[in-house]
């Protein structure tokens, strides 16, 4: 993952090490382990969007907290179960997480606060998660992905003592096996959903009008087994990919045409 704007990447998987790399210098920088921590693997992680801070996926609930510039462990949050998705509000103010226990915490990053805690609408393991300013996006491994509003919580904050339940804007069915990657786009209105069990599995959603692009990807879309997918810093291009180790690079009219 890129630290930002910073020309730096963060590489890691499943080792007890990872590596920063600095694009610009050319330099690598080896990380050999976490002080303090014995997992075995660092497969999974996030990045704030300023590039301060990388959030890994730890043993036993935990996520752990590392400073890109020191290298070192700075914190851990915790959670029930297990972790399987974390990502970074846009502002990179807050942290979200959900796992094996179905409900999606909320922390604020500066205190290691947590501001809420509320069970995702499908019931299910969570697989993937997604913020944009207005929206946050919930995967499952059911194949279902609900859509919240943001807005609406800041509007109305909840707290730990208070009323735990959330009514999804919107609950996509489109994925018939386990929702294994989402992504907003630069301004948040387009929401990229895909899983690795299924061929050709992608599916856009048009998220102010809450409907999935029928016209976009079809069947004849030579996608295969899609691994991953993300968009451009302006949304010009969207990047699939695949099993096939192919890099599937497409253009959005609309956002070229701006």
């Amino acid at each position: 993952s890129f630290l930002g704007n910073t020309g730096k990447v963060v590489l890691s998987g499943r080792r007890s090490f990872f590596y920063f790399y600095d694009a610009v210098a050319g330099k690598v920088d080896y990380v050999p382990r976490i002080l303090g921590r014995d997992e075995r693997s660092w497969e999974k992680h996030a990045v704030s969007p300023d590039g301060q801070l990388v959030a890994f996926v730890g043993n036993d609930g935990y996520v752990v907290l590392v400073d890109s510039h020191s290298k070192q462990w700075v914190g851990n949050l915790k959670l029930n179960g297990s972790v399987r998705a974390i990502t970074f509000t846009p502002d990179g103010s807050q942290i979200l997480a959900s796992g094996s226990d179905g409900d999606v915490y909320r922390w604020d990053v500066k205190s290691r606060r947590c501001l809420e805690r509320f069970p995702n609408g499908d019931g299910t393991i969570s697989s993937c998660l997604a913020a944009s300013f207005e929206n946050l996006a919930v995967g499952a491994e059911s194949g279902v992905v609900n859509l919240y509003s943001e807005r609406q919580r800041r509007i109305q904050p909840s707290l730990l003592g208070g009323d735990r339940t959330k009514t999804p804007l919107k609950s996509v069915m489109n994925l018939h096996t386990s929702a294994d990657s989402i992504r907003f786009n630069s301004d948040g209105q387009i929401l990229a959903m895909s899983t690795q069990r299924e061929k050709d599995g992608l599916k856009l959603l048009h998220v102010p009008t809450q409907t999935v692009f029928s016209n976009w990807p079809t069947s004849k879309t030579p996608l295969g087994y899609v691994w991953s997918a993300d968009f451009s810093p302006q949304s010009k291009y969207l990047a699939i990919g695949n099993d096939k180790g192919k890099c599937l690079l497409y253009k959005l009219n609309h956002y070229n045409n701006e």
